[in-house]
């Protein structure tokens, strides 16, 4: 039997996907090219700094300890199938939580989406990959570090 595909677009893909409870769409055209994006970046110099770090199997926690030590603002943390976290990621991510770095879980496959787990630490990138959610998590660090309000541009961009 065939799964059905109604909102499914043959040149555009899908309009969305339903993870849990949350509905996470694909194209968001209301803000995310448009001159009402939050984002004016016409006065920065330099964007804050943010590193990408590779979760795998029996990944160091070290990568974190480094991070912190070089005083970045922000990680994030590419993982295992839905930004799943290793035992000693998370240990790094927590320590880096504690000393005020912003850190935004994404995963390293290929699609997806990284749904919020409260057993899990960090805020979660919804679709976007690790790079996408690096210069994103680099712009929304140059207006705020309410992790709440860094979120939410993360389930709207």
């Amino acid at each position: 039997m065939r799964p059905l595909d109604t909102f499914k677009a043959p040149e555009e893909g899908y309009l969305g996907t339903i993870v849990g409870d949350r509905v996470y769409f694909n194209n968001r055209l209301d803000k995310i090219h448009t001159t009402r994006s939050v984002f004016d970046i016409a006065d920065v110099k330099t964007l804050p700094s943010v590193d990408i770090i590779y979760g795998y199997q029996d990944d160091p926690e070290y990568m974190y300890d480094a991070a912190i030590t070089h005083g970045v603002q922000g990680i994030v943390y590419a993982g295992m199938g839905a930004g799943s976290v290793s035992k000693r990621s998370d240990a790094g991510i927590r320590k880096a939580l504690n000393k005020g770095i912003v850190v935004v879980r994404s995963t390293r496959i290929g699609s997806g989406v990284v749904p919020p787990d409260a057993s899990q630490p960090g805020l979660v990138s919804d679709s976007l990959n690790p790079a996408k959610s690096r210069i994103l998590l680099m712009l929304a660090l140059s207006k705020t570090h309410n992790a709440d309000v860094i979120q939410e541009y993360f389930h709207t961009y």
